[in-house]
């Protein structure tokens, strides 16, 4: 279970980051349509700007 818990926020560190990329590739071909509205883009990059950041100062917390 300790694994499971340790490993939980550098997963979501790397689904976030998968995610930014999805909107960069959106915003540089717009003809794959990942993202539909211009509000959900900034709405979603806020979201993982914040979540990235919380996770980070939690894994730096936890490797004290």
């Amino acid at each position: 279970m300790r694994f499971i818990r340790d490993f939980l926020p550098h997963l979501s560190i790397s689904m976030l980051l998968g995610l930014v990329v999805l909107v960069i590739l959106d915003e540089h071909n717009p003809t794959m349509k990942f993202l539909t509205s211009g509000t959900s883009k900034i709405y979603l990059l806020l979201m993982c700007a914040l979540c990235l950041t919380s996770l980070i100062l939690y894994v730096a917390e936890k490797r004290k």
